[in-house]
């Protein structure tokens, strides 16, 4: 049986939102492939914030059913930033001192059903007012 391998653009350019989810993807999980890598494409504009990778067990994902991934970090990724290893809180952060420009990739491996990416800012400024020196991510892109 040939598998059906698929890569998919998960968020465009994320321009002026200082928060953003992407679409929701189906994982390794729904699709009952075993091995449960996902590896994501993160192209990076000048960007501060924050960058979470979550999935969910959940067929019928609610708010709630969503938890933060600590990824691997690849060390073929041409961002500019050195500090692009996640935290055991589940995010890489790129502060305006030192911002990420470039693509980084990051795996996570596990069995599950939906996989999406939250683009994080609540922290900077009051968390909701955007600033052009915030940059952008130009694109995520899932391969699994």
């Amino acid at each position: 049986m040939p598998i059906n391998r698929r890569s998919i653009n998960m968020l465009s350019a994320t321009s002026t939102d200082m928060n953003k989810y992407s679409t929701q993807v189906k994982g390794d999980s729904f699709y009952g492939y075993s091995d449960g890598y996902h590896t994501f494409q993160v192209t990076y504009n000048q960007f501060v914030g924050r960058i979470r990778i979550q999935a969910t067990l959940s067929l019928t994902p609610g708010d709630d059913d969503w938890f933060d991934l600590v990824a691997n970090t690849s060390t073929y990724g041409s961002v500019t930033n050195q500090a692009v290893a996640y935290n055991p809180l589940g995010y890489v952060q790129f502060n305006a001192n030192d911002p990420a420009q470039g693509s980084q990739a990051y795996t996570v491996q596990g069995n599950f059903t939906y996989v999406r990416v939250y683009m994080d800012r609540t922290h900077i400024g009051d968390g909701e007012t955007y600033d052009s020196s915030y940059g952008q991510i130009s694109r995520v892109i899932l391969s699994a």
